[in-house]
Parts: structure tokens; C-alpha cells; sequence
């Protein structure tokens, strides 16, 4: 109960965690508040990047085809600062060499691969899908891309340029009037365009 007399919502959610979990209260409660606390210097590191113009915010609509589309106030440049801040606040760069950091992201591919085991294909959107598992698939894509935002920065490497550097590569090697509706490799189209 909060001083006012009502119940705490925090405490709600910290007493079903602990329950869902099977873990001990404390343990729980701290994850929680550092939640929180971390979630609250985010909210507050996003206000003060949200520069975006009017500009640039009508044309990512007009640009959205599929119906979804990413946070406009959030960059990979973020969260490289945030993912640094987060290791160095832990005493964890000294585990964070790339070989490390290139397993943990073998792990979590793997965890992400294991929401999807078993389900035959799934459409898009993952309609029928229960909150639960849905929270577990957007968990663990967020863990992949988290490791890979830590690796790049630790092999120094500009993840946004070399993902705009390697799509340039690949429209070279799958022309889209040569390979549309294919799934075939680049060799393979490449060996029976010169037959």
C-alpha cells in the first residue's frame, strides 16, 4: 500500500513476478527497480535525441509499406551509447571481447530460434500467438540485436554503414529484374543467365 492508502501497482507486479517465477522476492524486486530506473534514463536520453524534423518524420510514413515501422527516436548510435554505459556500469568490458560477444550472439539466435521450434511456418505478424510467446520472440530478437550492436562496437565497426554497405553489395549480385520471385543463389542464376 502506497502512504494514500492504495496499492502500490509496482508491488502488484513484483508480487506476480515473483510468483510466474518461482524467485525470491528481493531478487525480483531489484531486477524490477533497475528495470525501471535503466527504462527512466532511456525515456529520458530519448526526449533529448528527439530532434527529428516534421520533415524527416512525414517522409518515414510515406516511406512505411508493410504496415509496421521502427521507432523514429531511437538510433544504433543510442543504443551503442546506452549498451556501453550499461557494460561499463557493470565492470563487464572485461567480457566483452568480440569472440565472447559472437557466442553470446550464437546463443541467443539460438533462443530466438527455439520460440519459432516446432511451430511449422508462421505467418507474419505471428497472428494467434499468445502475449506470452510474443514477449519471448520480441525478447530475445532485442537480445540478438543488442549483442550484435555490442560486437560491432567492439570490432569497431559502423553497424548502420556496413548494413547500408552489404545491401548495396547484394543489389549487385540479385539484380531485381534478373532474380525476382527467386530464391535461388547468386551462383546459381548467374551460371544459367550465361547458359
Amino acid at each position: 500500500m502506497s502512504s494514500n492508502g492504495e496499492s502500490d501497482p509496482s508491488s502488484e507486479v513484483i508480487a506476480a513476478l515473483t510468483k510466474q517465477l518461482g524467485v525470491d522476492a528481493a531478487a525480483v524486486e531489484r531486477a524490477f527497480r533497475a528495470g525501471v530506473s535503466h527504462a527512466e534514463t532511456m525515456a529520458k536520453r530519448r526526449r533529448v535525441g528527439e530532434n527529428l524534423s516534421e520533415a524527416s518524420r512525414s517522409k518515414g510514413a510515406e516511406e512505411e509499406t508493410s504496415g509496421i515501422k521502427f521507432s523514429e527516436g531511437i538510433s544504433f548510435e543510442q543504443l551503442r551509447q546506452e549498451l556501453a554505459e550499461f557494460a561499463k556500469e557493470r565492470d563487464w568490458d572485461q567480457f566483452h571481447q568480440p569472440r565472447n560477444l559472437a557466442l553470446a550472439l550464437v546463443g541467443e539466435v539460438g533462443e530466438l530460434c527455439e520460440c519459432f521450434q516446432w511451430k511449422g511456418e508462421v505467418e507474419e505478424g505471428l497472428p494467434g500467438w499468445s502475449d506470452k510467446h510474443r514477449t519471448a520472440v520480441r525478447q530475445e530478437i532485442a537480445d540478438v540485436l543488442l549483442y550484435l550492436i555490442r560486437l560491432s562496437h567492439k570490432c569497431h565497426i559502423d553497424l548502420p554503414k556496413a548494413a547500408l554497405d552489404k545491401l548495396a553489395v547484394n543489389a549487385a549480385k540479385y539484380p531485381a529484374g534478373l532474380v525476382r520471385g527467386s530464391s535461388r543463389k547468386y551462383t546459381e542464376y548467374t551460371v544459367n543467365a550465361s547458359a
